[in-house]
């Protein structure tokens, strides 16, 4: 059981032993122990510093060459727990003090009826060359068993310890550096070393789950609690698992700390990956986060030669994005071929990649990647690329018509006809120019000169997204039909430019001042992009009765997800309302001000045709006198300003417009008993530097009669 030392416990107190302790000393005369000598300053000479040993390095610590092993056993059972040694060290006499020593904390020192615990110090000193191996054992069920084995050797007049505390983690102090340093999963003499950290209190547990031709089990758990004297209730469990290979083959673990019994408790994850072999005595670590290097050869793919890359050139990197939402990206630069990435996960199947390798006469692109060799510590990438000439072969900085002229007139033979790099228009990569290089170049103009299908709808503050399906591809016009104009990389944030009316299955996108049309949904009806940094946020609904009244709201989302819910929203609200406007929640009995909800992956294409362009500093007068001229009162519109006017007034300046059916169109309310009059405010805003020129919003006052309902939410449009 732990405890946890009270605070009449002060280094100042004296305690007691259960045998003698060494006699008193001058404070600058060494402890001097009879068979060891004198003792360092760090062996523990009372209850107080065994305790304080015992939390900082565990079980065992070597150091001076001596040996000092501490644990800590229940004061009414001491003579369950024995030790005895082994090893070369039973030549000698004795390798300990006379016995260990027992320290007692004094009985007046606790304060509940918990068990009473001792700690137990032996020191040991090994002979030159020898080695000695000791063993502690408990009784249960009327026999000793052995619970720890510790094993030394004294190497040239040095001793260490060989056993797995040599390495593995028994206190709190061992168990942060050792998660510091090697992270959550790491393999260490063939064992694969866990870093439990649950919150039991809290109803977690650990789960651990394994896929694989190969196979491990748990092998041994660590302690690394810190030893207290009182409940430490609450507080989070730490140890080292070790498992053990028991099957040849590969395996990926799994561990998840959470609540199985809530599933909306995701929890942590960690993964490993592992190759077990030699009939399961060697693991070898394949996770992602191992430490190596990974080293990409870039050849060209038409000629399979290396491409040449300058060593003092910068300007050469491969970018490597995640494919998710939010994307993340690391650059490599490139300075020589072949190259070592200090990265072992430099390549994974599960990302994207962009090569930046420009020539005068052109560059490198679409990367096409095969893994030619895996070791524990190094990846071997080839890496091929399509040579893509630029097509300038006049040399005036841009490719174009006057391009292809040259190149016709070239090979017609007409004199006077200046080439500045042949490269830039060898599109058949043979070392010539010829017809078939002027029918690529054309080839090529016409797609880099497409004509776009123009939306019915543009817009100048577009919703942001990224893909998330399949299709990356961007059209010259909203269908599959249209000509492939680029290709957007995975994780790119794009912008939303337009829209076509009635049209909900494609948008206008600018991508890198590219504008073209982007599938809104996959093949199989997925999404194929997801829009994000917007919101419904924070809309609240008052009701005000005239009398007592059982109301019953339901909420439609057209274009957003439903997303947070207070009270929760199961089917509609069922509330009975008051005329102070205090609602009762028919579903828990619990009291509210207001019904609140909000939603995530909005799709709306909000109205900014007018409005305000306001100074973050004017945005309170601002939003005063608009709000009272809407009908807000004076509580609700306080509720609204101490909601946006922290996001707001700190920015340049802010265009706002409040929406009417754009908004109401998209989030429905339907309401029982209907209200005698409805005001529902919404205000999006986009955060500007700069100020800008757009037509004044003619708003509408709200005149309240008989039972009334009034809606304020609102949403920031990131650009």
């Amino acid at each position: 059981m732990k405890k946890r030392l009270i605070s009449l416990l002060t280094a100042s107190m004296m305690l007691t032993s259960a045998v003698s302790l060494p006699p008193v000393i001058a404070a600058d005369e060494a402890v001097v122990d009879p068979i060891l000598g004198p003792l360092p300053d760090w062996v523990p000479q009372d209850y107080n510093e065994a305790m304080d040993f015992y939390n900082t390095h565990g079980k065992s610590y070597v150091s001076d060459n001596i040996i000092c092993l501490v644990r800590a056993v229940p004061q009414e059972r001491q003579s369950d727990y024995t030790f005895s040694i082994d090893g070369s060290m039973l030549m000698i006499n004795t390798p300990a003090g006379n016995s260990p020593k027992v320290y007692t904390l004094p009985d007046e020192l606790y304060k509940d009826d918990s068990e009473q615990y001792v700690f137990e110090v032996a020191l040991f000193h090994v002979l030159d060359e020898l080695d000695l191996t000791v063993i502690w054992s408990e009784k249960k069920n009327e026999s000793f068993q052995v619970t720890e084995t510790f094993s030394f050797k004294n190497i040239d007049g040095k001793t260490v310890e060989t056993d797995l505390y040599s390495w593995l983690p028994d206190s709190r102090p061992e168990y942060d550096a050792f998660l510091n340093k090697n992270g959550r999963a790491s393999v260490h003499d063939n064992y694969i070393a866990y870093c439990a950290d649950v919150n039991y209190s809290t109803g977690a547990s650990l789960k651990v789950q394994q896929t694989g031709s190969g196979s491990v089990e748990e092998f041994k758990e660590s302690d690394c609690n810190s030893f207290e004297l009182l409940p430490n209730d609450g507080a989070s469990s730490t140890s080292v698992i070790l498992y053990k290979p028991v099957k040849d083959g590969k395996t990926e673990v799994t561990w998840t700390v959470g609540r199985e019994w809530d599933d909306s408790y995701s929890g942590e994850k960690t993964y490993g990956v592992y190759n077990i072999s030699d009939n399961s005595s060697v693991i070898e670590d394949f996770s992602l986060s191992r430490e190596g290097s990974t080293v990409f050869t870039f050849v060209d793919k038409h000629t399979g030669e290396l491409i040449d890359v300058p060593s003092d050139d910068e300007d050469f990197w491969l970018l490597r994005s995640t494919i998710q939402v939010p994307s993340t990206s690391d650059i490599y630069n490139i300075n020589s071929n072949p190259c070592t990435i200090s990265y072992i996960n430099a390549y994974s199947t599960k990302c994207s990649y962009n090569c930046n390798m420009f020539y005068a006469s052109g560059n490198y692109t679409d990367p096409v990647f095969e893994v030619t060799s895996e070791t524990l510590d190094k990846v071997e990438v080839t890496c091929k690329l399509e040579w893509k000439p630029n097509g300038d072969l006049n040399g005036d900085g841009s490719f174009s018509v006057a391009d292809a002229v040259t190149l016709e007139n070239w090979i017609l033979g007409m004199k006077n006809i200046k080439i500045a790099d042949y490269n830039t228009s060898d599109y058949c990569r043979d070392g010539k120019l010829d017809v078939f290089d002027i029918c690529l170049m054309k080839k090529e103009l016409v797609k880099n000169n497409p004509v776009v299908v123009e939306p019915d709808n543009k817009l100048l503050y577009g919703n942001r997204f990224s893909i998330i399906g399949d299709d990356y591809n961007m059209y010259s016009g909203p269908g599959t039909d249209y000509q492939v104009i680029d290709k957007v990389m995975p994780g790119y944030s794009l912008f939303e430019a337009g829209y076509n009316n009635d049209n909900y299955d494609w948008v206008y996108a600018d991508y890198k001042g590219k504008n073209g049309w982007i599938r809104m949904f996959c093949d199989d009806g997925s999404d194929n992009v997801a829009f994000y940094d917007l919101a419904v946020d924070k809309p609240v609904i008052y009701l005000y009765p005239e009398d007592e009244t059982d109301v019953h709201v339901e909420l439609e989302l057209t274009e957003a997800e439903l997303s947070t819910t207070y009270p929760k929203y199961n089917n509609g609200w069922d509330v009975t309302a008051y005329p102070d406007g205090s609602l009762l929640n028919k579903a828990d009995g619990t009291h509210h001000k207001y019904l609140f909800w909000d939603a995530v992956n909005c799709r709306t294409k909000f109205d900014f045709s007018k409005g305000f362009c306001v100074a973050g500093s004017d945005t309170e007068s601002f939003l005063k006198e608009k709000l009272t001229y809407m009908g807000l009162t004076e509580e609700e519109m306080n509720e609204f300003i101490v909601y946006w006017l922290p996001r707001m007034e700190h920015n340049p300046y802010n265009l706002i417009s409040f929406q009417g059916d754009t908004y109401t169109n998209s989030a429905k309310l339907d309401i029982t008993p209907s209200p005698d009059s409805l005001c529902r405010v919404f205000m999006t805003y986009i955060p500007l530097e700069n100020a800008v020129d757009i037509e004044p919003q003619q708003l509408e006052t709200f005149e309240r009669k008989g039972f009334t309902v009034v809606e304020w939410g609102g949403s920031e449009i990131k650009h």
